[in-house]
């Protein structure tokens, strides 16, 4: 047994001292290889895609994802069709901001806050993809690496190594990873507490310097994600850590007058790039938060109960549909709550002196969850920005901190637990959360399922307890890891390439036909995800997502706006046909809240410069004495046409 843990030490050893060059060996592999996690594959089950191979290595492509495969990545598909410039005339067919908005990859000196685009303009499509996606996942693990050693006194690799991995691997991480720049918030977030650190650690005025501009991409980066529901969140988890690290390092860091200058030099560098991209993208920001939906919303928190236990249930998530709800909504960090909270208890009580950042993880939990379980008054949601946060959303900021204090209290704590005590309180926890994950979803969790959720907590909780005895570290970290294997390593589908897109008959007839005549596409009767199918061709395509309501289109068809509540929102449109006698209750109608219908006759659709149609319908059926509809090709399983003016 020595012998094995002399190994375990060496090899460990060995791992950390080259840290770095493994991972950028690993992402230059993946790399080179254009290995991604795109659920692209899911384009053949739509018919889009005639290809015999799918890409898929290991998983599987998860339809859920719609707003990575169908929207995202087709988007950004796109913008190597429309050299990528700061605004498309692609996407809707209309000029449309593409850096403030989903963040797409531009030829801009902004993207030195988007690094993980970068790939896209340098490398080609899929190996593009492999850069934005490999990128994010190791920046993300070894960023959390480095943050969790500072916060566990950089004398706990092993611990570091499991918090890393708890936050990486995290089923709300991986459900989420490509969109709403969930990464991007952790990577930009912890970079900047590490990087803060460092600066009032030296004294080197280079070294600062350099710090300090890393903190600027930082902030812009954080700012640019756009998505408020969790960066107001996460941002005060990352506030008390800022807070902390000052603390720690008040008395051995002194600052003088070139210190004094660099930083507002560097605050008015921060502030020049931000008044630049408000002034490319200020039209586009006030038209999104001044739409029906997402629109400006104004949230009172509150709801949630029993969410704090459910992170059991995502060790299934990945292989069995959750009804009522999807796994998206469902997935959470997993921060072994109560346990953290009573070791952080144990950890203060035991402790010669309170331990700050302890104390601040707590209060910090203690004030979101008020938000979360009861809300708060309006004047006090709005002065915190919590007004922006839905409850369900401030949950990832919750995780995040029960993993904080989880590992800060095991590495504070000098003794463990009593064994026999660990057992009765892991024992009685770990039934208590099977019963309530039952209780709550009887239909999802089976009896089978719940004796496995109540053996896993009871184990974890085990040795979280009894971390500190001998070889126990060792047998928490395999559970641990093996957890964040299952509920989140298995969640996106490894595949390699974007064969099945470019290599479709689909795709290349479309670029032929573009080629020869370009022109702006409309899909007919055939609503999302078709058109943005259609997009990563490089054509024009008008119901292709509209990231915001493309309203003097709109206000052509609806001269008098009675329907602009339908159509001023994210949407994806439905185009329906039909004749100029024809009667339709309503021009346009919401199907949901992202998804509207427009009827439309050919003489509106020469108004709104529609040229081709793909349809699964006969259109020919609509001609008239002025206008008709040419077939001119099949394109997998639908039909093309064009529509002429007759002379």
């Amino acid at each position: 047994m020595e012998n094995i843990k002399i190994c375990v030490q060496k090899s460990g050893e060995w791992l950390y001292k080259y840290r770095w060059y493994i991972a950028i060996f690993l992402f230059m592999l993946c790399v080179i290889f254009e290995i991604s996690g795109s659920s692209i594959g899911m384009w053949k089950n739509f018919g889009m895609s005639d290809v015999d191979d799918d890409g898929v290595i290991l998983g599987k492509s998860r339809q859920i994802r719609s707003d990575e495969w169908a929207v995202l990545t087709p988007m950004t598909f796109s913008q190597e069709h429309n050299g990528f410039k700061y605004f498309s005339d692609i996407i809707r067919a209309d000029k449309t901001d593409v850096f403030i908005v989903y963040g797409l990859p531009v030829f801009n000196f902004m993207e030195i806050f988007r690094p993980f685009q970068l790939g896209f303009l340098f490398l080609g499509l899929s190996r593009g993809l492999s850069f934005f996606w490999f990128g994010r996942i190791i920046a993300l693990f070894m960023i959390m690496f480095e943050l969790f050693m500072i916060l566990t006194n950089n004398r706990h690799k092993l611990l570091s190594f499991i918090a890393s991995t708890m936050v990486t691997l995290a089923p709300l991480m991986q459900w989420w990873f490509a969109v709403c720049g969930i990464a991007e918030i952790f990577i930009f977030g912890g970079m900047a507490v590490i990087l803060l650190d460092k600066y009032m650690s030296t004294d080197n005025f280079k070294k600062r310097c350099l710090c300090l501009l890393g903190m600027v991409i930082c902030a812009g980066g954080y700012i640019l994600v756009f998505y408020p529901s969790w960066q107001i969140p996460i941002a005060y988890v990352f506030l008390i850590l800022a807070i902390w690290v000052i603390v720690k390092n008040r008395k051995n860091c002194k600052i003088n007058v070139k210190d004094i200058i660099s930083i507002i030099i560097s605050l008015i560098i921060l502030a020049g790039c931000m008044t630049y991209i408000l002034i490319q993208s200020g039209d586009t920001i006030k038209c999104v938060m001044n739409t029906a939906y997402p629109g400006s919303r104004v949230l009172a928190g509150g709801g949630l109960k029993w969410d704090y236990f459910y992170y059991m249930i995502n060790l299934f998530t990945p292989y069995k549909d959750i009804m009522g709800t999807n796994a998206c909504e469902r997935a959470l960090m997993i921060g072994l709550y109560p346990i953290n909270l009573i070791l952080a208890i144990i950890a203060l009580i035991k402790g010669k002196k309170k331990d700050i950042l302890l104390i601040l993880s707590i209060v910090a939990h203690t004030f979101l969850s008020i938000w979360v379980v009861i809300g708060f008054p309006a004047i006090i949601a709005k002065i915190t920005l919590l007004d922006k946060v839905q409850s369900t959303r401030a949950m990832i900021a919750i995780g995040f901190l029960d993993i904080i204090i989880l590992v800060r209290s095991i590495a504070i704590l000098k003794t463990t637990v009593k064994k026999i005590n660990s057992a009765i309180i892991s024992i009685i926890l770990a039934v208590v959360i099977a019963l309530i994950c039952k209780v709550n979803y009887p239909s999802y969790i089976s009896i089978k399922m719940a004796v496995i959720i109540a053996i896993a907590s009871m184990y974890l909780f085990y040795f979280a307890l009894c971390y500190k005895e001998k070889y126990y570290k060792y047998l928490f970290a395999v559970g641990m890891i093996g957890v964040m294997v299952i509920s989140g390593a298995t969640v996106n589908p490894i595949r390699r390439g974007i064969d099945v897109i470019y290599d479709s008959s689909m795709i290349k007839e479309i670029k032929k036909i573009n080629n020869e005549e370009k022109g702006n596409w409309i899909t007919e009767d055939v609503g999302f995800p078709v058109p943005n199918f259609i997009l990563m061709a490089g054509v024009p395509v008008i119901n292709s997502t509209n990231t915001y309501p493309d309203l003097e289109r709109w206000y052509k068809i609806d001269k008098d706006r009675n329907y602009e509540e339908v159509y001023n929102r994210y949407a994806h449109p439905t185009i329906k046909i039909i004749n100029n006698d024809e009667e339709v209750e309503d021009k346009f109608k919401l199907i949901q809240s992202d998804v509207f219908e427009v009827y439309l006759t050919p003489e509106e659709l020469e108004e709104i410069e529609v040229k081709y149609i793909v349809t699964v319908d006969d259109v020919e059926r609509f001609n008239t004495d002025k206008y008709k509809f040419d077939k001119i090709a099949i394109a997998g399983p639908y039909f093309v046409y064009k529509l002429n003016k007759v002379v």
